[in-house]
């Protein structure tokens, strides 16, 4: 065998492949992990092959629920639920979204050309039936070609079961109806008005979770009894065993062993799970494991003869807000609530900094400086010092209570400001002075740029100074609060509420931009020849030119508070504690082949890259008729791979390359 060169790839410490297409920008989770993604249902199957679906397209699978690879999706609607047809996969989703998949990694994209929104998916061994909207059910035998049934009501389902007596439908308003061929449905009578969320068939019986803690249970799918959980806020989510039937949902775990219920989140069971919104959740024969807002995943485990359920939070992430993120040469700085500081090397890995603990429960809003003295800023008027972005201490004493947010550096002043009107100048991060302005409105941005300096906030407000130390009004384009003011690529740019965009050339005069959003902007960046802007509910807008602004999907509906960009990487903070990072740049650096070995009629590829790169394996007999590739990326920051390839070439001669994948 012999390995070619061609730009070579490299893997992720994993042994199952990654395979992603290609997409215009490819975002991936750095924190929470395994991914902060809103995961709405995960299923598993018995070759161990488990699926979480999820906000924003997001899909990932994963062979041992501790790593998850992302999958190429083909779209950034909402998906809403998975089942398993054998081996086959299907996932529905918002507008009549289906994908199917025949082995885990390569989904293909099934358009039904409705509005209605596919809440649940079941299958039989012969048929699978997807319920949603306005009484929805369309049905079919493999996943692929798609009917939709006509049906006596036009209630909004939200989920779907098969089991013993066949499929069960619940909706809204206490709605069920049930089916033995999944065709010809009939409505039940529930006995309750609560809106039904999720149906389940575990061991002998289907369960029934909804609003206001409502649980219901039937042998047969047509007489339904009330059981008694104690829960009172909205489940979500019922799986279980024989012995053991979980119910979770917003801050509820419940936990049923035979008849007896217990509240897995009171105060005195010694591990229980995460206080958290559950969305969904399976049982895989060894454990239960529930998922939910932001990527949390939980996994519960009954050990023999012990009494209670111990759960356990397999990767134990930061999850507050993140309000803002820095390159500083060397490595990244995002801070936020609870004293919270986070540094990176690469944007992959990151770990929490130590802050004294006067800072423990400050808001960090801001973060800045210079390459060998950064500032972290937030509530009341706590400042940061740090000369290595590791060790920070205290500014003291205090010269103000207000709120700071703004941080920048100009010829080695330092300068802050914050709420009232509040700007501090200092030269070594410990000793500050206060400046006077022209305002009391809260400056929540600062920028340095060839001709001095300029604050943004709110009120559309726009100060400029040529020193930092002197301060006068510059002409407002708007009334907006102004967020966030970036000097990018020879330009000021400062975003802000109602999708406010201005720019400048010299932070004199301000031109207002059409940025065709109304949601708040609150950050920008600069990559290659194009512009970035980040804002609420995970708005991403891209200009080459500052007067054209296109929207770009990305991976959350999370607000995104900060950005920055290094390297050709464009990063992202917010909610939930929420980094995300995209390789707008693709790096050439060549992959590597660091070894190859054979398991029988399987090859073995340890390869080695940088971290973000996606690469074709690519397979021939001759040097000329290349075999269908694997589309790999290295995940983590390790920039390795190991690669069980199980299409190995029965040829006498193996040739395989490892191009790399630059149309992302």
């Amino acid at each position: 065998m012999l390995l070619i060169g061609l730009g070579l790839a490299s893997l992720g410490l994993s042994t199952v492949g990654t395979r992603v297409a290609a997409a215009p920008m490819a975002w991936r989770f750095s924190n929470p992990l395994p991914h902060g993604a809103d995961i709405f249902d995960m299923a598993w199957n018995t070759n161990w092959l488990a699926v979480q679906v999820g906000e924003r397209g997001q899909l990932f699978t994963s062979s041992d629920f501790e790593t998850w690879t992302p999958r190429e999706s083909h779209t950034t609607r909402a998906l809403r639920s998975v089942a398993f047809q054998g081996p086959r996969t299907v996932v529905t989703g918002e507008n009549g979204t289906v994908l199917y998949s025949e082995n885990g990694e390569d989904f293909q994209l099934v358009d039904l050309g409705t509005t209605d929104w596919l809440e649940g998916v079941a299958t039989s061994t012969s048929r699978v039936v997807a319920v949603g909207d306005n009484g929805a059910i369309y049905t079919s035998t493999n996943g692929t070609g798609w009917q939709r049934l006509p049906v006596a009501f036009n209630t909004w389902l939200r989920g779907v079961a098969w089991g013993g007596a066949g499929f069960v439908v619940v909706g809204e308003e206490g709605f069920i109806a049930s089916s033995s061929n999944g065709t010809d449905w009939i409505i039940r009578t529930s006995g309750v008005a609560q809106n039904l969320n999720r149906v389940a068939w575990v061991a002998d019986r289907y369960w029934v979770v909804g609003d206001g803690g409502k649980v219901l249970s039937s042998v047969n799918g047509s007489s339904w009894q009330s059981q008694s959980s104690g829960a009172t806020n909205t489940l979500a989510v019922v799986t279980g065993t024989t012995n053991t039937l979980v119910l979770a949902g917003d801050r509820e775990v419940r936990l049923r062993q035979g008849t007896a219920w217990t509240n897995e989140l009171r105060a005195d069971h010694p591990w229980p799970p995460p206080i958290w919104s559950y969305y969904a959740g399976c049982w895989n024969e060894f454990s239960h494991w529930l998922v939910g807002e932001s990527g949390m995943i939980v996994q519960g485990v009954k050990m023999d003869g012990a009494a209670e359920m111990s759960w356990v939070v397999p990767t134990n992430s930061v999850r507050n807000w993140l309000w803002s993120v820095m390159r500083n040469p060397g490595y990244y700085l995002a801070v936020g609530d609870r004293g919270t500081i986070m540094a990176s090397n690469d944007g992959f890995e990151w770990e929490v900094d130590l802050v004294p603990s006067a800072a423990t429960n400050v808001i960090f809003l801001g973060v800045g400086g210079r390459s060998n003295l950064v500032l972290a800023v937030g509530s009341g008027g706590t400042i940061l010092h740090g000369t290595n972005g590791v060790t920070w201490e205290l500014a003291s004493p205090s010269v103000t209570t207000n709120d700071l947010q703004a941080v920048t550096e100009w010829a080695g002043l330092l300068v802050v400001a914050g709420a009232k009107g509040t700007l501090l100048i200092s030269t070594n991060g410990v000793n500050w002075a206060l400046r006077p302005v022209p305002t009391a409105n809260f400056l929540s941005g600062l920028a340095s740029h060839p001709n001095g300096l300029v604050a943004v906030g709110d009120g559309g407000v726009i100060l400029g100074s040529p020193d930092g130390k002197s301060w006068n009004s510059r002409p407002a384009s708007t009334t907006n609060w102004l967020w966030q003011v970036r000097w990018l690529n020879g330009t000021l740019l400062a975003v802000g509420e109602n999708g406010t965009i201005v720019t400048s050339p010299d932070g004199q005069t301000w031109t207002r931009q059409n940025s065709g959003t109304s949601e708040w902007l609150t950050d920008a960046a600069f990559i290659g020849n194009t512009w970035y802007v980040v804002g609420t509910y995970g708005i991403i807008l891209t200009s080459t030119n500052l007067t054209q602004w296109t929207p770009q999907a990305a991976a959350t509906r999370k607000t995104l508070f900060g950005a920055t960009s290094n390297g050709g990487q464009l990063l992202a903070v917010g909610a939930a504690g929420i980094i995300l990072r995209c390789q707008v740049v693709p790096d050439r650096s060549p992959v590597q082949f660091v070894n190859y070995g054979r398991i029988g009629s399987y090859n073995l590829f340890l390869l080695g890259g940088k971290p973000g790169q996606q690469f074709w394996l690519k397979g021939s007999p001759d040097l000329q008729n290349w075999q269908p590739s694997h589309l790999l990326e290295f995940l983590d920051g390790s920039g390795t791979l190991m690669f069980l390839d199980g299409s190995a070439s029965t040829s006498p001669r193996e040739y395989y390359a490892a191009p790399l994948n630059l149309q992302r």
